[in-house]
């Protein structure tokens, strides 16, 4: 549509015919055609950088995203590696001093307190992502 306007003659270059002396608002629809030309190169620049916003947006938020997954992964993963380690291995040592009702109570808790933390952790983050459009 550029190209268009970059190759139309001026309005001083046409000659007057008696249509164009009879309408005073003949230059006005010209200039009014050429406002409606900017106006739809104006929309779809517009368009575009909307698209390119969004499409930006979604990109930071996947890899926040994929923060908060990995983080909480990580928690599943040490939370149940701890309850193995810890019930197969103090509980044994445990079970001598305190009895092994005692020690399963002690290890399950410890357990069971790094997983929260590691969960909140990870709620956290979850929180503080960027989903809402109105931000």
């Amino acid at each position: 549509m550029l190209d268009e306007r970059k190759n139309s003659v001026s309005d001083d270059e046409l000659p007057l015919t008696e249509d164009d002396s009879a309408r005073p608002d003949a230059e006005a629809d010209k200039s009014l055609k050429f406002q409606l030309t900017d106006l739809i190169d104006d929309a779809r620049k517009l368009a575009i950088a909307e698209v390119e916003y969004y499409r930006t947006k979604l990109s930071v938020n996947l890899t926040a995203t994929k923060q908060v997954l990995m983080l909480f992964g990580i928690a599943m993963v040490v939370g149940i590696m701890t309850l193995v380690a810890l019930i197969l291995g103090i509980l044994l040592i445990l079970s001598h001093y305190l009895g092994p009702i005692a020690a399963t109570g002690l290890l399950t808790g410890s357990t069971l307190l790094i997983a929260l933390v590691l969960m909140n952790i990870a709620i956290k983050r979850a929180r503080k992502l960027p989903l809402d459009e109105n931000d």
